[in-house]
């Protein structure tokens, strides 16, 4: 191998520093330089995101938090509706069911008036028909006509010995 020939070395070694030290400063002076110029646009652009990201994270969050408060409002807000119309509901049952029993009392005292006068009715009516029976049987036993008036004054002698 000529590469481990030592009297070549001297001229390898030229070859070397004639190779090396120019593709060095090229690197160091163009490439390098460029390198740590898109590092340094690429953190840069990162922490630019980061931040951003940041930002939005925390708009989000207060967003949420909005939404939840607007949701707690608007729960609150229909359940006051709902126990509001309940309340309504009830007062409205209350109201019907006082006019309800209003106008079944007032049936009811009509009823009960309608009911004492059939029997006011019917009790006069007793004694008419216990006047005329008075007489009927007056007649057939006794054999003798007796006057209304006197049959009605037998009978209301016997319904106050009664009452």
């Amino acid at each position: 191998m000529p590469q481990l020939d030592p009297s070549v070395f001297p001229t390898q070694l030229f070859w070397l520093a004639l190779t090396f030290i120019p593709l060095y400063l090229i690197l160091w002076k163009v490439a390098l330089p460029r390198v740590t110029d898109v590092r340094e646009s690429r953190r840069g652009r990162i922490e630019s995101d980061l931040e951003k990201a940041e930002t939005l994270k925390s708009e989000a969050e207060a967003a949420l938090a909005d939404y939840e408060k607007t949701i707690a409002e608007a729960t609150a807000k229909a359940q006051d509706a709902v126990r509001e119309a309940a309340r309504k509901m009830s007062e409205d049952a209350d109201k019907q069911r006082e006019a309800l029993a209003a106008k079944l009392g007032e049936q009811l005292a009509a009823a009960e008036q309608r009911i004492a006068d059939e029997k006011a009715r019917a009790i006069g009516d007793i004694g008419d028909i216990a006047g005329d029976l008075a007489q009927a049987a007056a007649s057939r036993l006794a054999g003798g006509d007796i006057s209304r008036d006197e049959a009605n004054a037998a009978v209301s002698a016997v319904m106050q010995e009664r009452a």
